[in-house]
């Protein structure tokens, strides 16, 4: 082996060595950053828990008002509906009474002539 293969060789052999303590390098921040994500994402897992659970401390009011909401909706579509029909039985009501007028009158003016 000649002193030339000798060098190539160290040199190949320090670049391995740098590369590997690069990687490592690298490997060390990619840990640290792996730590803070998982930290990050304990403390967002621990917001939305508290999260849901002021949602269902509020569920069962926001379901009973909906409930309350939703019968006075249907108790008001009632009231609607029997307001037309009042409003159409009046209506045919007066119908007849202009009717039955008409006819007195047109009795009343046979009855002239």
């Amino acid at each position: 082996m000649s002193f030339e293969l000798l060098t190539q060789l160290e040199a190949k052999v320090a670049t391995t060595l740098d590369s590997l303590e690069i990687l490592r390098m690298e490997m060390d921040e990619l840990k640290e950053e792996n730590v803070a994500l998982k930290n990050e994402k304990l403390a967002w897992e621990t917001r939305l828990g508290q999260l849901l659970g002021k949602f269902s401390e509020l569920e069962p009011s926001t379901a009973t008002t909906a409930t309350e909401t939703k019968d006075q909706d249907q108790d008001d579509e009632q009231n609607e509906e029997g307001n037309e029909q009042y409003q159409e039985d009046d209506l045919q009501e007066n119908d007849l009474k202009e009717s039955d007028l008409q006819e007195d009158d047109l009795l009343d003016l046979d009855s002239i002539n």
